[in-house]
């Protein structure tokens, strides 16, 4: 079943992986999720590289929400993210993790390597009214942006011999 949902760049929901990385990401989880994609052959395994090519390269029709929530959240009362959301905050050989605490709520994204496929993790934890009604919006377009970002990133993240020369 997995094969058939990431032949060539689909991406496929999965379990959140029980990594290091995202078991101490947070101290409560409110909410996760997980996407897969195939990694291309001959692509890095760096995952780095692949989160660049998710976070800071998105489809034009995501980094245009992503722009409308910087300026609509002020009206609510609720932290801009700026360009810190995605900097990294924690490293290992095959995953990085990303992610930024504000009043209304935590999140990490972790972006795993694995032999054939990368897998694309979120984890939230809500700390009050203003992260539980920012989050039921947010989580009915995050599916649809995650999956936007990760097959786009896969078409773009670059080969592993670009990746290893750095």
């Amino acid at each position: 079943m997995w094969e058939r949902h990431i032949h060539g760049r689909g991406v496929a929901a999965v379990p959140v992986p029980a990594t290091p990385l995202l078991a101490g990401a947070l101290p409560h989880v409110d909410w996760a999720d997980a996407y897969a994609v195939r990694r291309p052959d001959g692509s890095s395994s760096d995952p780095q590289d692949w989160a660049d090519a998710v976070f800071h390269a998105p489809p034009a029709w995501v980094g245009a929400l992503l722009l409308a929530r910087e300026s609509l959240v002020r009206l609510v009362g609720i932290d801009r993210a700026g360009h810190g959301a995605f900097d990294p905050v924690a490293r290992t050989d095959d995953e990085v993790l990303l992610g930024i605490d504000q009043s209304h709520l935590s999140f990490r994204a972790s972006v795993l390597c694995e032999p054939d496929r990368v897998v694309v993790s979120t984890v939230v934890n809500l700390h009050n009214r203003r992260g539980r009604a920012y989050s039921a919006i947010v989580r009915v377009v995050h599916p649809a942006v995650v999956r936007a970002m990760l097959r786009r990133a896969a078409g773009r993240v670059p080969p592993a011999e670009t990746s290893a020369a750095r």
